[in-house]
């Protein structure tokens, strides 16, 4: 069966990475790692502290993969068993209301991520210039 390109988002490669439990898992160690040993060179502690906030993006992104395992728009679908076949006549399991819930499910995942990024190194800014 043919999945629709209607229940396709152009970003579905990308996010499914993100809900690879053994990718996040190792994100999360290496940055860890990445925090303790600078923190040992530079004898300033306060590194593996901001790393803990790219910890904190792999914790949310395993907690969200479910809202986007199957892709953006499929891991929301109401429509299960009742498909109807698009234009192309390819198999749509989606309706417009699952693929709206679709996208602002995958515009809180990048907040989140943005927002750590900057809670952890925003204050690294004007040291920067």
């Amino acid at each position: 069966m043919s999945r629709s390109k209607h229940d396709i988002h152009k970003f579905d490669p990308y996010i499914k990475f993100l809900g690879n439990k053994n990718a996040v898992i190792v994100f999360a160690i290496s940055m860890g790692l990445s925090g303790l040993l600078l923190s040992v060179i530079n004898s300033e502690w306060q590194w593996f502290s901001r790393f803990g906030s790219l910890i904190t993006i792999a914790g949310l992104l395993l907690i969200s993969s479910p809202s986007f395992v199957k892709g953006i728009y499929l891991s929301n679908a109401s429509a299960f068993g009742f498909a109807e076949r698009d234009e192309d006549g390819n198999t749509m399991v989606t309706n417009e209301d699952d693929r709206k819930i679709g996208a602002k499910i995958f515009t809180g995942i990048i907040i989140t991520i943005f927002g750590t990024v900057i809670w952890g190194f925003g204050d690294l800014v004007g040291k920067l210039c």
